[in-house]
């Protein structure tokens, strides 16, 4: 969703529901998985299981296009239509899969980005060569990304193409047949993507596809509907309710990007937000147990009370502020003086990726009264800090560009004069 006005990410991480329910499987049966060879293991698995008629579609089955590289495999006798479709050629053979309805399959076949395939992807986009991390082992923590060499507010982390989408209303269907659909997007996917895929974690026993999905998938709205997609790569960062790095996506090309949203010294791990950080320190933890089965021990998870209860009523003045700065009705209390107030409890919070939102608040509530010095020079530093949690060209990109150019000409302009 993006409000006018808002920067937000297009996605965030699973933090209301969970994509799916899930059989419990035995680990008995999964012995030797991760390491076969074999495609069609997942699927062997299901049909182990009793539920062996993936192959059946609903009347008028898609057809293959010349996008996809296998025959759409579709949900049977269900109302509206959730196929399985997969290009294993996509992103110099990466491969994607998608599990969605036919609709939404046909739109995507038409993206520019996936009409030229390789030709419209940056040569950083899935390209780990030179990476400025490394993954390590951490006590107790499973393992997380550190970086090797200094990295300054803006410097790309890692930029990547999905190699699943899955829209989340195909999930209860596919339930009571074992999966076996979102078992097929994966066999179809080329080896090293299934690697790459199940050298994630889960957090809890089941399908090992589906709690894949649910700890490390990403979810959001695509094409109007709730979807989530999966980038194993990025699935490796861990938690800080105060990250150091910041992600964007673009809805048309599927690229995932992770910036650095303040220096990075080499060797500090880097790390996400896995739910929203602006929320008290009570919220944020019980969403990451219940969701993600851990006690978060960031610096600010893990201060005093005293500092606890600061931070906490910061958060909310932040909520409040922000609401204000977003609201262009009459009654608006979105001040210039708000949005300076706002930028400096970003900076007290530690909220480093909001820097460039905040000088783009004020920048048009400086607008608004007609203050078209100031607007311009906050602008000017919004533009320079970076909107670090959105993609290169994204909407507030360009609307800070149009204020700079000219403000007396842009929508703001005097809209909160009284």
């Amino acid at each position: 969703m993006h409000l006018p006005l808002v920067a937000t990410a297009a996605l965030s991480l699973i933090t209301v529901t969970q994509a799916g329910q899930y059989p419990v499987i035995s680990h008995d049966i999964l012995d030797g998985f991760c390491s076969a060879a074999e495609r069609d293991n997942l699927l062997a698995l299901s049909q182990m299981r009793g539920h062996s008629q993936f192959e059946s579609c609903r009347p008028k089955p898609v057809t293959r296009t010349s996008f996809w590289t296998e025959k759409a495999k579709c949900i049977p006798n269900i109302t509206e239509a959730y196929c399985v479709y997969t290009n294993d050629k996509f992103a110099n053979g990466r491969g994607i899969s998608f599990f969605t309805t036919p609709s939404i399959a046909k739109r995507v076949a038409s993206f520019p980005a996936f009409a030229q395939d390789a030709a419209s992807l940056s040569q950083n986009v899935n390209n780990l060569t030179n990476a400025p991390w490394e993954v390590r082992r951490i006590p107790g923590r499973g393992s997380g990304l550190f970086a090797t060499r200094t990295l300054h507010r803006g410097d790309p982390i890692m930029a990547a193409t999905p190699v699943g989408v899955y829209n989340s209303n195909a999930f209860p269907h596919d339930f009571p047949l074992g999966y076996v659909h979102l078992h097929t997007a994966f066999t179809q996917l080329p080896p090293a993507s299934q690697r790459l895929f199940l050298a994630t974690m889960a957090f809890a026993p089941g399908d090992p596809i589906m709690e894949r999905i649910n700890t490390n998938a990403f979810s959001g709205e695509f094409e109007g509907e709730n979807h989530f997609l999966m980038y194993p790569e990025t699935a490796k960062m861990n938690h800080d309710c105060r990250p150091n790095a910041m992600y964007s996506y673009n809805s048309k090309t599927l690229v995932h990007s992770t910036r650095a949203s303040r220096t990075i010294r080499a060797g500090e791990e880097i790390t996400i937000p896995y739910n929203n950080i602006l929320q008290s320190r009570e919220r944020r933890q019980n969403e990451l147990a219940r969701f993600w089965g851990f006690t978060c021990g960031c610096a600010l998870c893990s201060g005093s009370e005293e500092h606890t209860h600061e931070s906490d009523a910061r958060i909310s003045r932040i909520v409040h502020l922000q609401n204000a700065l977003a609201d262009w009705s009459r009654e608006s209390m979105g001040t210039p003086g708000a949005a300076e107030k706002l930028i400096s409890l970003y900076e007290e919070e530690g909220i480093h990726a909001a820097k460039g939102t905040g000088h783009m608040f004020a920048a048009l509530a400086y607008n608004a009264v007609g203050d078209t010095h100031m607007a311009k020079a906050h602008a000017e530093q919004a533009l320079k800090s970076g909107l670090v949690n959105n993609a290169l060209g994204d909407r507030d990109e360009d609307e800070m560009k149009d204020l700079l150019a000219w403000p007396e000409g842009h929508w703001s302009y005097m809209a909160r004069r009284r």
